[in-house]
């Protein structure tokens, strides 16, 4: 019983976790105005996994609208990066808060894992509510 339990809070927790960030990345792209810009730099990440994977996560400098000299660095990485220092790239920025940017060239990436997340939270939820319904009635 305990396992359907964990089943159904963990399938929750990424159904919610999917639909908020397929929230978030369409509120910031309604919003997000774009301008040009060049990556300055390559900052490395490492990911826990098993192999210790680094990311390069491109440090890139653009201007506002007003003329107001930003610096971000992309929160998608690769190896090797698939940026380099001098790149021109496209920049999407928050005109409310012009700190937060993402390459244009990035945006597309996570839209997958949002997905997958949200599926494969509501098949979690849903086998695990079934599986305490199952244990309840017997």
């Amino acid at each position: 019983m305990v396992g359907f339990v964990v089943m159904l809070l963990i399938g929750v927790v990424h159904l919610v976790k999917g639909v908020r960030s397929s929230g978030s990345d369409r509120r910031f792209l309604a919003r997000a105005v774009r301008v040009p810009g060049v990556v300055v730099d390559v900052s490395w990440d490492f990911v826990p996994t098993a192999s210790g994977v680094q990311l390069g996560m491109p440090i890139f400098q653009y201007h506002t609208r007003e003329g107001r000299p930003m610096r971000a660095t992309d929160p998608v990485g690769a190896n090797p990066p698939r940026f380099r220092p001098g790149t021109p790239v496209a920049v999407l920025y928050d005109p409310k808060a012009p700190h937060v940017a993402k390459l244009e060239a990035n945006l597309g990436t996570g839209k997958g894992l949002n997905m997958l997340s949200a599926i494969g939270g509501t098949a979690a939820a849903i086998a695990g509510l079934i599986g305490l319904v199952v244990m309840l009635s017997e």
